[in-house]
């Protein structure tokens, strides 16, 4: 038909008005509707010719469909052993290890993929059983940013990563304490970068690959049977493979895909380490002598002290103890006198306690001898021995050597002394050797110090329960905090722990009388050993023994510092700028104004003054009278 403009027009466009004006209704009525004429084209519209009259039509696209964080990237299931590429993407090690050793090759991009590669991944749960970070707490959603260190497993949300560790420049795992660095980071989900994660484009989906499993023989007319994985277990009793699974730790699709996983991150490690040892062989050049490495005698005895840690520093000159004397010169404080079995000064540890010979006690068995007929006679008096409790001033240090590896702790001796005083007595006696840690929980802490090994016994250096020593100073806030158990108030002896993690609820509890400040790193060993429902460990952890290398309570008594005679030139010459006529002053008189001379009104000059003969400058008078002055008026 005729068109109009870039449209179609309509068949009634164009038609003579005389067969509309001959019917019953109007023309607005008769073209759909009433006022129908007001939304009319004279030409077809895109919609109407896609729809109605057989024009193109556009295709349908198909939904946008997002993986899951929680689902495996293979079966698009919920995971339960999640590992991870390096990529982000997460599978279940049941079904990824199958695919890789069938296809050698990555399910989501095609690229090629080995099964060393894989990371195993610890996700966290809160105790409504949610994903969650185990720093923050935060549950992770569809639009959380979720993160995995490569190096421990462990999976956060970006959140506390950025907080805890990239604006800190902590580069320390939050849980393990492991160093890693930003490239170790992997990101499992970025809400800013969905595109990644869509189904549709995932390369075992457009190529359709599958692994297929072999059919089990059914098992029929057995009620015993009747569960195929109840078949297939009994069918393989008493086989050689069922001896080999045992030997190798367990059977079942997981433990294969488990141990597959770890015989491949061996042999890339060990490869990766023979590499590394070769190349040191070439470059390898003839080690020092012992005369000239400083500290050589800490390398002999295998002390490692945690750089940058507030701890004790052997590469450090001693401090100069010298005193500032009289004029500006430095003087050496004199040594301390050496402990005289007669009158002893320094402390003497019996069993823990700290004893000392007091200086103004007797053991009173002169009086006793004297006044009594049973005593023996006693003609010396002899100095008392009495416990000193003393209150230092400064840290405490010791190591704890353990069959993992050592641990380095400050003691705060200087805020909690009775049970720094307690610990150290023990270390001192031998009460902590070949004594096991009974009890680990991860995320939590570590508890040990019980002779007895279950968490019944253990006593103080004072045969009994002493107070708790709380303060505001000392929380249960980070990594590494050494604190007493107990079995309520006051009732400290000589258990303690070691927390993994920060534990507020204990605050006000438990006494926190020290820290780690070396051997991070076994404290870590301590963490991953596997504990069973009781949370023993099932792997001995020992303290072999105790080294003290700092202990307040066992230093000699400082003396107390001698008063200075006074220097008369020092004197001499801050009077010379503060008050400069006080050697100069005659006493005239008593009481108030008394260096006021009667006849000047004003301080008199001593004879010793060179200036005293100076008279002082006269004012020049001025003239009475004439010469136009107006002073007087008795010429006018």
């Amino acid at each position: 038909g005729p068109r109009s403009g870039s449209g179609l027009t309509r068949p009634w466009s164009h038609s003579p008005g005389w067969l509309l004006h001959g019917c019953c209704c109007s023309q607005s009525d008769a073209v759909m509707g009433k006022k129908r004429h007001a939304k009319d084209r004279a030409y077809i519209t895109k919609t109407e010719w896609a729809t109605e009259w057989g024009g193109f039509k556009a295709k349908l696209h198909a939904k946008f469909q997002q993986l899951p964080f929680h689902c495996c990237a293979l079966t698009f299931t919920p995971f339960e052993d999640p590992v991870c590429t390096d990529d982000g993407f997460v599978y279940e090690i049941v079904h990824i290890v199958p695919y890789i050793q069938k296809f050698k090759k990555h399910p989501v991009t095609g690229a090629p993929l080995a099964v060393k590669d894989l990371t195993k991944l610890t996700f966290h749960k809160d105790g409504e059983g949610n994903f969650c970070c185990p720093v923050l707490s935060k549950v992770f959603t569809d639009s959380t940013h979720i993160v995995a260190n490569k190096k421990s497993g462990h999976v956060y949300c970006m959140q506390a990563i950025e907080e805890l560790n990239i604006k800190c420049k902590n580069w320390k795992d939050l849980i393990t304490d492991e160093p890693f660095t930003r490239k170790d980071l992997i990101h499992i989900q970025d809400p800013m970068n969905l595109a990644q994660k869509e189904l549709s484009k995932f390369d075992h989906v457009v190529k359709d690959l599958k692994v297929e499993r072999a059919p089990e023989e059914p098992y029929a007319n057995i009620n015993c049977m009747a569960s195929s994985d109840t078949g297939r277990v009994l069918a393989s009793l008493g086989t050689d493979a069922a001896k080999a699974a045992f030997d190798a730790g367990g059977g079942g699709t997981k433990s294969e895909a488990e141990r597959i996983l770890a015989a491949a991150k061996q042999a890339a490690k060990a490869a990766k380490l023979a590499a590394k040892e070769a190349a040191a062989r070439v470059d390898s050049t003839p080690e020092a002598p012992d005369s000239i490495i400083p500290n050589a005698h800490l390398k002999k005895t295998g002390v490692v002290f945690k750089p940058g840690a507030v701890t004790w520093n052997t590469d450090e000159p001693e401090r100069d103890t010298a005193s500032r004397g009289k004029k500006g010169k430095k003087k050496q404080r004199s040594p301390s006198p050496p402990a005289d079995p007669s009158y002893g000064l320094a402390p003497v540890a019996t069993k823990g306690i700290y004893l000392k010979r007091s200086q103004m006690q007797t053991t009173g068995a002169g009086s006793r001898a004297f006044t009594s007929s049973v005593c023996e006679p006693v003609t010396v008096n002899e100095r008392a021995v009495i416990k000193m409790e003393k209150n230092p001033t400064k840290k405490g240090y010791v190591q704890l050597h353990t069959n993992m590896g050592d641990i380095n702790l400050e003691l705060h001796c200087d805020i909690t002394p009775r049970t720094c005083e307690n610990f150290l007595g023990l270390c001192e006696t031998g009460y902590y050797n070949n004594v096991k840690f009974h009890r680990s929980i991860k995320n939590f802490m570590i508890q040990g110090g019980d002779p007895k090994g279950d968490g019944t016994g253990g006593q103080s250096i004072w045969k009994q329960p002493f107070k708790d020593e709380l303060n505001s100073k000392l929380l249960h806030s980070g990594r590494g905090v050494v604190s007493m158990a107990n079995s309520g108030p006051h009732s400290n002896g000589s258990q303690f722990f070691i927390l993994y993690k920060s534990a507020t609820h204990l605050d006000y509890k438990h006494t926190v009388f020290g820290k780690v400040v070396g051997g991070f790193e076994t404290l870590s060993a301590f963490e991953k050993v596997q504990v069973d429902d009781n949370d023993r460990p099932k792997e001995d952890i020992v303290i072999q023994k105790v080294t003290i290398f700092v202990n307040p309570y066992a230093e000699d008594e400082e003396p107390e510092p001698e008063e200075e005679e006074p220097d008369e030139e020092a004197e001499q010459v801050g009077q010379w700028f503060s008050n400069p006529y006080q050697n100069d002053l005659k006493v005239h008189k008593s009481g108030i104004g008394k260096y006021i001379a009667p006849s000047t009104g004003g301080p008199v000059r001593s004879s010793k003054s060179s200036t005293s003969d100076i008279p002082p400058p006269s004012k020049k008078p001025k003239p009475i009278g004439g010469n136009g002055s107006f002073g007087s008026f008795d010429s006018w």
